[in-house]
């Protein structure tokens, strides 16, 4: 059985195509896939290519189109699927345009469908060629829905017209038509007017007209040329013309300065004019204005911020388009710039017919010098008379503060007068706090130093100490902007040469590293002392109250034994078991022997007690003096010498 049939293709001209078919069927069986098109073999073409269940066709041609079958046999049985590939591509061009119904202004065209390539046409493109005037290029025409064969067009008068048609649908353009036969249209005057007409004077005693030239097909005809009329608004009644060609530019001379003038500009051929033109004002050149502004006054609204006004002058004075009021402002001369040639200045412009203007960012405690110019297109005016102004006092700006020297319990500070006073200085502010090492601020402590100083030296520190710094310049107005700042104190020379010799000192590195050696053996001993006091609690206490009668073995006996010293263990007598001189207290005792029989003839319980560890018999034999009637099993000294 086929699980996956091949499925309906539409695909481009010299694109490729695939069908996949893919079967199911008995495995003890074998199964024959058969490709057909038409319900006839592959064409012999290596453009198509068999892969196990895919069919593969190259670079499609028209010729591909049709109904592709899987066929698949097996000896009992057999199963076919089909699928048909559409070729589609851009539309054929159209043929055979015809010109019917021609008129002055107007034709009608027609043509015949091209093939569409299995794709719909959605629009016809008409162009047209003016063979009198640009021989070889084509415009747009108009555009036409794609179920239309004919179209109406409007022509233009004077112009030799040939058409071309294209046709569109959804793969894309066709190629264009063979082009119609020519048509040409009759002359007629024109039909519009020139656009974009202006006046406007490069120069106080001219007047420049210029306008947008008609295309060559708004002509309507032969002999093209433009009449351009002009005269003065409000003052002449008569208009004064002139006709030119071939030109989209007229200079009127010896008009006066900046003067509004009416001027219109009509299209005419050999057949007659184009219709009354609209009027368009425009104005003589312009001249430089001829007043400054008068009574020019500032009010200071802040230490950098002024307030100017000035009276308008009169519009006739302006000689041209007033486009504002230009204000000029530069700090005056004085002791320090006195000789400087060049003083740097501000200007700022304030459009239109305004009378006042803000002027920020002004230099406290300054003098300026201002004046103000009235502006038009053609340049600025005379200036006004100079206004002087001062500004006031503002905060000064940041003194750099410096710190130059360090002892263990001073610091030198050191600085310059801010860049900017903007006043007379009063004072400067000096605060400081310290930091411990936990980064903690201690509490201020404030300092005023007199304006005429320059340097400071703080005593009194802590050594080695971290201090912060705050510094300020001050004047009638109040602190100006604060400079940080942060500084150690030296450590005392006495402690830090005591600190560095021991600190740099080979015994004292010795003896530091002994110490630690000795605490990690001691450690290493402690640890093992423990494991081993839990393993034999019993023989720890035992050996605290060993026999004294019980003397070490000789060395040749291949035996070991223990050891007493004389002065601390008095000879016993005969089978005693505690010393002559005192007895043993209870808590001292409270595993030894004693506790678990009397004399020589002590014996231990059934229990496992762990008395016969340390003796091979069950009853100890009498000692007489400092010597062993017996010697200790290996096991017994073993333990003992453990």
């Amino acid at each position: 059985m086929i699980i996956s049939q091949p499925e309906y293709k539409v695909i481009q001209r010299y694109g490729s195509a695939f069908f996949e078919c893919k079967v199911k069927h008995d495995p003890t069986l074998v199964a024959e896939v058969l490709w057909l098109k038409d319900n006839s073999d592959l064409p012999i073409d290596e453009r198509f290519l068999i892969e196990k269940e895919r069919l593969t066709i190259k670079n499609i041609t028209d010729k591909d189109k049709g109904t592709y079958t899987c066929v698949v046999n097996t000896t009992l049985d057999s199963a076919s699927a089909s699928a048909v590939l559409t070729v589609v591509d851009r539309p054929e061009a159209p043929s055979d345009l015809e010109l019917t119904d021609p008129l002055e202004r107007s034709v009608q065209l027609s043509w015949v469908l091209g093939d569409d390539n299995n794709s719909p046409i959605t629009e016809f493109i008409i162009e047209y060629e003016d063979g009198m005037r640009e021989p070889g290029i084509w415009h747009l025409q108009t555009i036409v829905s794609g179920t239309q064969t004919t179209a109406s067009l409007t022509l233009s008068p004077y112009v030799n017209y040939s058409f071309r048609v294209i046709a569109v649908n959804e793969i894309g353009r066709s190629d264009p038509s063979v082009s119609s036969e020519r048509y040409m249209t009759k002359a007629a005057e024109p039909d519009t007017n020139p656009s974009g007409i202006k006046g406007v004077g490069t120069e106080p005693d001219n007047l420049v007209i210029t306008w947008n030239p008609l295309g060559g097909f708004d002509s309507n005809g032969p002999g093209l040329q433009y009449k351009v009329s002009w005269r003065q608004k409000d003052f002449d009644e008569e208009w004064t013309s002139v006709t030119v060609a071939n030109v989209s530019k007229y200079i009127v001379s010896g008009t006066p300065t900046f003067v509004p003038y009416e001027i219109k500009v009509q299209a005419l051929n050999d057949l007659g004019y184009a219709p009354e033109p609209a009027v368009v004002i425009g104005h003589s050149g312009e001249d430089l204005p001829m007043v400054a502004p008068g009574n020019v006054e500032v009010e200071v609204i802040n230490a950098t911020l002024a307030k100017v006004q000035w009276d308008s002058v009169p519009l006739t004075s302006v000689r041209g388009h007033l486009q504002g009021y230009r204000v000029y402002y530069w700090k005056a001369l004085n002791r320090t710039n006195r000789n400087r040639r060049h003083i740097e200045k501000w200007m700022l412009t304030f459009a239109g017919n305004r009378t006042h203007g803000m002027l920020p960012g002004l230099q406290p405690d300054t003098n300026y010098i201002l004046n103000v110019r009235v502006v038009n297109g053609k340049g600025e005016g005379p200036s006004s008379k100079d206004k002087y102004f001062e500004t006031p006092e503002g905060v000064p700006s940041m003194a750099v503060l410096q710190i130059h020297h360090r002892t263990s319990d001073s610091l030198t500070l050191t600085w310059s007068p801010p860049l900017h006073p903007n006043g007379v200085l009063t004072q400067y502010t000096l605060k400081y706090q310290s930091i411990n090492a936990t980064h903690e601020l201690g509490p201020p402590v404030e300092i005023i130093i007199p304006a005429n100083e320059s340097s400071y030296i703080l005593k009194n520190l802590n050594q080695n100490t971290r201090y912060k710094f705050y510094f300020y310049a001050h004047t009638a107005v109040g602190p100006g902007i604060q400079s940080t700042q942060e500084a150690i104190t030296a450590m005392d020379e006495v402690m830090a040469s005591r600190h560095v010799d021991i600190a740099t000192q080979g015994w004292f590195i010795g003896l530091m590293c002994a110490v630690a050696l000795l605490i990690l053996v001691l450690l290493i001993v402690c640890f093992i002392r423990r494991n081993k006091g839990g393993k034999y609690p019993v023989k720890e206490k035992e050996d605290a109250h060993a026999d004294p009668e019980i003397q070490p073995m000789k060395e040749d006996d291949g035996t070991f034994g223990e050891y007493s010293d004389a002065e601390d263990h008095k000879p016993l007598k005969k089978g005693s078991r505690t010393p002559s001189d005192r007895t043993v207290k209870k808590e001292d005792s409270d595993d030894s022997l004693v506790d678990y029989g009397e004399g020589v003839n002590g014996q231990f319980n059934e229990d496992g007690s762990f008395i016969g560890q340390y003796s091979g018999k069950k009853e100890k034999e009498p000692v007489e003096g400092n010597e062993s009637s017996e010697a200790p099993s290996p096991v017994n000294a073993m333990n003992s010498f453990v």
